[in-house]
């Protein structure tokens, strides 16, 4: 019974709470178009007192968007153009993607937005998707003796990661990116011992972490924002490891039996260099989520070094791969092709400028007027 009494208590506070914030919404909303009605009525001495309580309690962003914008119109009118800038920080604040229009503002206000910006110093980003990585053969080698025919098969991936983007400005971007992917390909070898006779096939598993540096361009308008970017990334092999399966094929009595035999997990890291290094390409859209992002991604790498050790294959006749099994590595880069989804975090700053915009907005401004 106690307890029913608690939970009650707390619900009726609780009610009481959001009863009495809608009603100062309502009061505050009053208010301000009242105050509206003096600036349109051009009695402008009284605007910022009048503003003030509503504006101490803290009313939502919307609301104090309209509200310092008014504020800062009526500086203007009032020849107080420090008064005019604090107000139209406040607006930045409150909406760090808040735009003057000149088609629809007053031209002292456009030309006073042309002093500050909001757009984020840095942003920050996660993602995860899945990749495919593409093996392109530097040098073909195998221990059978004979003609062999061998083709790489692409396998599925993983990954994820994060990064940070410093802004040049509202459309140009520096970033560095740290990803962890799984990648894997097969390679297979057929027509061992003779054509349509016995099949190798390798299934190569990697770990990486690999690290891009990014330049990027964005468009700044829309719901819908493309971008593109070029980048360079180091590419760290963490692990390798491989399985290799040995079909064995033998007519008897006229038919074709075949016996698979699968090797225990190898150990190829000691056989891959660590250190890696990679170009990339891609794109993505942005779709806008209140002032966040949510976007998709496609990246394609191009690797630029080969993965594999030299002095391992020259050691190969020793190892299990090639005793066992009839393998032995071909030198050989690794692409990555890689889908991605993810949100986006700007760390929005709204501030003044060192130099003011005013001529893209003179600019802005001709050009409607045509």
């Amino acid at each position: 019974m106690l307890r029913s009494k608690v939970f009650a208590s707390i619900f009726l506070c609780m009610l009481c709470c959001v009863l009495a914030k809608g009603q100062n919404q309502e009061e505050c909303e009053l208010v301000l178009n009242r105050a509206t009605d003096e600036f349109n009525a051009g009695h402008f001495y009284g605007i910022p007192a009048m503003l003030n309580d509503c504006l101490n309690k803290n009313q939502r962003s919307g609301w104090r968007q309209r509200a310092y914008l008014l504020l800062a119109e009526t500086y203007l009118l009032l020849d107080d153009p420090f008064g005019a800038e604090r107000s139209y920080l406040e607006v930045l604040r409150s909406n760090p993607e808040f735009r003057t229009d000149p088609a629809i503002d007053p031209i002292d206000l456009v030309y006073l937005s042309a002093k500050f910006t909001a757009t984020p110093v840095f942003t920050v980003h996660g993602k995860l998707g899945s990749n495919v990585s593409p093996v392109r053969a530097l040098l073909t080698r195998n221990t059978f003796s004979g003609t062999t025919s061998d083709r790489y098969l692409l396998r599925p991936g993983l990954h994820l990661g994060g990064g940070v983007d410093w802004n040049y400005d509202e459309n140009i971007s520096a970033g560095i990116e740290i990803n962890y992917m799984f990648t894997a390909y097969q390679y297979r070898i057929s027509d061992v011992f003779g054509e349509g006779r016995d099949n190798l096939l390798l299934n190569d598993r990697q770990n990486w972490l690999r690290i891009p540096l990014i330049v990027k361009y964005a468009d700044d308008e829309g719901k819908y924002r493309p971008y593109g970017y070029l980048g360079y990334s180091i590419d760290l092999m963490l692990s390798d490891r491989a399985t290799i399966t040995f079909t064995d094929q033998n007519l008897v009595n006229g038919e074709i039996q075949s016996i698979d035999e699968e090797s225990p997990v190898l150990n190829f890291t000691s056989r891959r260099n660590l250190v890696n290094r990679s170009l990339l390409v891609g794109g993505g859209v942005k779709y806008k989520l209140g002032l966040d992002y949510a976007f998709v991604d496609v990246r394609y790498s191009l690797g630029l070094t080969n993965i594999v050790k030299v002095n391992s294959i020259d050691a190969d006749a020793a190892n299990e791969p090639a005793f066992t099994w009839g393998y032995t590595d071909n030198l050989f880069r690794l692409d990555n092709l890689a889908i991605s989804v993810g949100y986006i975090y700007p760390l929005y700053k709204p501030r003044k400028l060192k130099k003011a915009r005013t001529g893209s907005v003179f600019r802005k401004i001709k050009k409607q007027s045509r």
